[in-house]
C-alpha cells in the first residue's frame, strides 16, 4: 500500500507538469556533471501508535488495563515545512541520465494529542485516565540514486534509496485514582530506512535548473517503555510506527556547465551567376560570308570557350528587315551555320553548339519593314 501511494503521488507530480513538457522548446540541456542547491516544501505523514500494557495493576480493578490500552492506542499526524540542500552527480548517455544524489533538511514533522477517559473504574467511579503522547524529528537526510530520461529541456527521474532520521516519541498517562504518573520517552535506536519518489527537473540555462519532487519515506520505528514508581511491577510498552511524505522544490547550480551554444551564422547568400559573355559577328548586307573583323571576333569566341570547363554556346544568326520574312530566316540560318563552321575549324567541337536563325525578329535596333540596319545583320555567340 505504501508503495502504491508513493507511485501514485509521483505520477500526480509528473502529470501536472505534463503541459509545459509539451511545449518545452528543442533540447539544448546537458544533464552530465555535478550540482548543488537548495530545497524546501512540505511534509505530512502518519505515525500508528499501539499501546501494550505489561504486568500485574493490583490496586485498580482490571477493567483499567483495557481502558488504558484504548487511550494510549491510535495514530498521530505530523506535519510540518521542510528546507535544506542537495548535492548531487549526474551521468549522460544519450537521453538517458543515471545520478547520485543525497540531501540533508530541516523539518517540522511533528505532533502531541491529549486524551481523557473516564470513568475507567466501576468501584471508582471518578477514576480518569489522561494520556499526552507526541512524535518529533528536526532533521532527515536521504542518499539516492537516480535514473531519468530527457525530453528537451525537461528531465524526468525516478529515485529510491536510503533515509537517515532520528525520531523521539513521548507518552506518559496520569491516574487520578492514584494521583500517579507513568511516563516514558525514547529515541529512535536505528536511524536508517528507506525512501522512494520521482520527480521532473528543467534546465533553465546550462548552469541552473529548478525541480519538483515527491518522497516516499519510510521513517525508523520507536518503542517507549512507560513506569509508574507507584507500581514498580507494571509497565506499559508503546511502539510508534512513521511514515511521511515530501514534496518540494529545489534551484540547482551545475559546475563546469558549457557555454551558451552560440547562434548559428547566416549562410552567405550564393554568388550570383556569371554573365554570359556574348561575341556578335556582323554581316554585310545580303551576305553570309564572315568578313575580316568578322574572323577577330570569332577567334575571340573560340579562345574563351577553350580557356575555361566545357559548356555549350549558342550560336543564332538575325537579319535586318529588307527583305521578305522566309528569305530572311534561311538567310540568317545559313549566318549561323558559317560561324559555327568557324568555330569548330577553331576547335570548338560542333556538339557543343546549337546553331538555330531567327531571321528578322529580336532586331538589335528596332526599325521598320524594309530598313536595312548593319547592326541587325549579325550572329550572337553566346558563352554561358
Amino acid at each position: 500500500m505504501r508503495l502504491w501511494k508513493s507511485g501514485a503521488a509521483a505520477a500526480v507530480l509528473v502529470a501536472s507538469m505534463a503541459p509545459a513538457l509539451a511545449q518545452s522548446p528543442p533540447m539544448v540541456a546537458n544533464w552530465a556533471g555535478c550540482y548543488l542547491g537548495p530545497t524546501f516544501g512540505g511534509d505530512w505523514g502518519d505515525s500508528a501508535v499501539k499501546g501494550t500494557p505489561n504486568g500485574a495493576f493490583p490496586l485498580l480493578e482490571p477493567t483499567v488495563i483495557p481502558n488504558l490500552s484504548a487511550i494510549t492506542t491510535g495514530h498521530l499526524h505530523p506535519a510540518g515545512a521542510i528546507g535544506g540542500g542537495e548535492i548531487g552527480c549526474n551521468f549522460q548517455s544519450g537521453s538517458f541520465v543515471f545520478g547520485l544524489e543525497g540531501d540533508m533538511s530541516g523539518w517540522g514533522f511533528s505532533q502531541g494529542v491529549a486524551g481523557r477517559l473516564g470513568p475507567v473504574d466501576p468501584l471508582a467511579p471518578g477514576t480518569t485516565l489522561t494520556s499526552n503522547t507526541s512524535i518529533h524529528s528536526s532533521w532527515l537526510a536521504t542518499v539516492r540514486p537516480r535514473i531519468g530520461y530527457a525530453v528537451n529541456n525537461w528531465l524526468l527521474y525516478a529515485t529510491g534509496g536510503v533515509s537517515l532520521s532520528e525520531m523521539t516519541a513521548k507518552q506518559s498517562v496520569f491516574f487520578s485514582a492514584t494521583g500517579s504518573t507513568q511516563a516514558g520517552k525514547a529515541t529512535s535506536s536505528d536511524m536508517a530506512s528507506w525512501v522512494a519518489g520521482g520527480g521532473l527537473e528543467y534546465s533553465i540555462s546550462p548552469a541552473w535548473s529548478v525541480k519538483g519532487e515527491y518522497l516516499y519515506v519510510d521513517l525508523p520505528s520507536v518503542t517507549v517503555h512507560q513506569f509508574n514508581p507507584a507500581f514498580p511491577t507494571f509497565t506499559q510498552t508503546t511502539k510508534f510506527s512513521n511514515n511521511a511524505n515530501v514534496i518540494r522544490v529545489g534551484l540547482n547550480y551545475h559546475f563546469g556547465a558549457p557555454a551558451p551554444m552560440p547562434p548559428a551564422p547566416m549562410a552567405a547568400p550564393a554568388p550570383p551567376p556569371a554573365a554570359p559573355v556574348v561575341f556578335i559577328v556582323f554581316f554585310d548586307w545580303d551576305k553570309d560570308t564572315i568578313t575580316r573583323e568578322g574572323m577577330g571576333i570569332v577567334q575571340q569566341a573560340a579562345d574563351a570557350y577553350k580557356s575555361g570547363a566545357p559548356v555549350q554556346i549558342q550560336v543564332t544568326g538575325y537579319t535586318d528587315r529588307s527583305g521578305s520574312p522566309g528569305y530572311n530566316q534561311r538567310l540568317s540560318e545559313r549566318r549561323a551555320n558559317r560561324v559555327a563552321k568557324a568555330l569548330a575549324a577553331l576547335g570548338v567541337p560542333p556538339a557543343s553548339m546549337v546553331v538555330t536563325g531567327r531571321g528578322e525578329n529580336d532586331n538589335r535596333v528596332p526599325t521598320a519593314d524594309g530598313v536595312r540596319e548593319p547592326q541587325n545583320r549579325r550572329v550572337e555567340i553566346v558563352k554561358p
